[in-house]
């Protein structure tokens, strides 16, 4: 897979690259002029008020939903959501992650390594569904889920296919603490492995220091200064969320 990946992709200057993006719902304007970009190796929050558009913005930069005007780039190319190649590098996972009815959850995991021509095992799934706790519960069906548990199979067949992009709507919310815990470590890793992320929160997340803080709010985005940047002009956290 790795091959086919270097092969159907070229590098740019950044994982991710959007400008001016717009999108509109009926007569709406949901969000315009969106313009940020991503470097390999970095997180990103994205925040901001119920409404907004957060998830609308996600579905654009995953190839779910068609903006009304921009551009956005996957590692220098243009992506659109067609390109299989590209697809490949991506991991969305949406704020309600959706399952077939009549696949357990071990065999989503299945049917997402054979899609994308993995061997059984071989992408570290069932350390992953060990560390979230689900290893015991993976011959269930994930209507017989809870919530949190069926985000932590979502964050499991996300984080195996170990995309280079990851893009991931309120993660943190329906999970418990340890859970928490657990997938900010592994955000970290993914990180430190050089992919990139986007992640969505409504809260402060104590285990994961991004490298960048966007806001979307009044169909506008805002760039933030991350916690780093704050702490070197001597600001306090508090301050500067209130600015």
């Amino acid at each position: 897979m790795d091959g086919e990946r270097k092969a159907g992709m070229t590098e740019g200057p950044y994982a991710l690259s959007v400008r001016d993006l717009a999108y509109r719902y009926a007569s709406n304007d949901v969000f315009s002029d969106v313009s940020f970009s991503l470097d390999r190796g970095s997180i990103a929050f994205l925040t901001g008020p119920n409404g907004s558009g957060k998830s609308t913005l996600f579905r654009c930069l995953a190839g779910w939903a068609v903006p009304r005007d921009g551009t956005i780039e996957v590692f220098g190319v243009g992506f659109d959501g067609t390109n299989r190649n590209q697809r490949r590098e991506i991991a969305y996972v949406p704020d309600v992650p959706v399952f077939y009815d009549d696949l357990t959850a071990e065999e989503h995991i299945r049917f997402v390594q054979r899609a994308n021509r993995v061997a059984d095992g071989g992408d570290g799934a069932d350390a992953l569904m060990e560390a979230f706790g689900l290893y015991d519960h993976r011959r269930r069906y994930p209507s017989a889920y809870s919530r949190g548990m069926r985000q932590k199979l979502a964050l499991v067949i996300a984080l195996a296919a170990k995309p280079r992009l990851l893009l991931l709507d309120e993660p943190y919310g329906p999970l418990d603490p340890e859970a928490s815990e657990v997938l900010s470590g592994l955000l970290d890793d993914a990180r430190q492995r050089g992919a990139a992320l986007l992640v969505s929160c409504h809260h402060d997340v104590a285990t994961l220091v991004p490298d960048k803080l966007l806001r979307l709010e009044d169909k506008r985005l805002y760039e933030q200064a991350s916690e780093s940047e704050r702490l070197s002009f001597g600001v306090h956290p508090s301050i500067a969320a209130g600015s």
